[in-house]
């Protein structure tokens, strides 16, 4: 498959990756391997997937198709979701009056991510039969997609929330890529040709430990936490005012509390660590309540932000000796 090239431009997000990210998602596309990307919650794991759909060189449908796992999560929910609840209702219901609503399964139906993708590369999209035409309608709606395009980023999120041999069973359906909507005897596959037009991007929180036989087949990528500098032009994108808009206290406030922030992620003892996001909340919520510029004891109350535990609470006063107000 050729590689596609990957632009410098950010999207609406702020995002950037680094070059080595793009570099192995690269090499990812050219084997034909999904890419598995790891990391702690909030270094850029999901919204990379969002990133890349939204190159315009790639011509890809802008909208990502997610997929969040779940620990029920089966290989089927990734292609279709039929709601049999709705539809025997339904079905009482027009059998208990006058009125037919002509429905049929159908109309219960909507693509999920994997097999929105499939229907997209197929080209399915337009001269079906009635009911596909129904379902691919309804996902269309679903995943907020104007203009249907046969190229998809399919994004399937903190895997490793799944059942043991949910990994292994999916590896098995992105190699095949086709699946059958059993309500309608309706079955589709792609021709090796057709599946080129899928990149499948997943992303682990390393919370446990996944397959080997998974790994093997996945290309990897770890996205390290970032360093003070990265981290404070990452807060900085991401805050509800500009770093032009602080005044000279408050920028020397945040030069410390990002510094903080950075002993708290760095500590050993501290059991469970803030990710980016609670710590661009934090940052918000100080700056908000004109807190930004203050000390140690002012802002005491607000660490709960970042420590959710009582232990990380008491480990954080020999971290940082003055906070002896602090509680869960």
């Amino acid at each position: 498959m050729k590689i596609i090239k990957l632009t410098q431009a950010q999207d609406i997000n702020t995002y950037q990756p680094s070059k080595s990210l793009t570099a192995v998602l690269n090499m990812s596309i050219s084997l034909g391997r999904p890419l598995l990307l790891a990391g702690k919650p909030g270094v850029g794991k999901t919204q990379f997937a969002h990133w890349f759909a939204n190159q315009d060189t790639n011509n890809f449908n802008k909208s990502v198709l997610q997929f969040n796992t779940k620990s029920t999560s089966i290989f089927s929910d990734l292609f279709y979701e039929y709601d049999a609840v709705s539809h025997f209702r339904d079905a009482n219901i027009s059998r208990s009056t006058i009125d037919d609503n002509n429905k049929t399964a159908a109309d219960y139906i909507t693509l999920t991510a994997l097999g929105f993708a499939i229907v997209c590369a197929k080209g399915l999209t337009e001269n079906n039969d009635r009911e596909l035409d129904r379902i691919i309608r309804q996902s269309q709606l679903k995943f907020k997609i104007e203009e249907l395009k046969p190229k998809s980023v399919v994004l399937i999120d903190e895997i490793d929330k799944a059942p043991r041999d949910f990994p292994n069973d999916l590896l098995y359906e992105i190699e095949n890529l086709s699946f059958t909507i059993k309500e309608i005897n309706l079955s589709i596959k792609l021709t090796d040709e057709e599946k080129q037009n899928i990149v499948v991007i997943l992303t682990s929180n390393d919370e446990k430990n996944l397959p080997d036989a998974f790994l093997r087949r996945c290309i990897f990528y770890y996205i390290d936490f970032p360093d003070e500098k990265e981290l404070k032009t990452i807060v900085l994108k991401k805050l509800s005012v500009g770093l032009e808009e602080l005044s000279p206290n408050e920028e020397n406030g945040f030069n410390e509390k990002m510094a903080w922030f950075i002993k708290i992620s760095e500590a050993k003892n501290i059991e469970k660590k803030p990710s980016i996001s609670e710590c661009i909340d934090w940052i918000n919520f100080l700056k908000e309540n004109k807190l930004l510029d203050k000390g140690r004891e002012e802002c005491e109350n607000s660490f709960s932000i970042l420590l959710k535990k009582k232990g990380d609470l008491n480990e954080f006063k020999n971290i940082l000796p003055g906070t002896t107000n602090l509680t869960v």
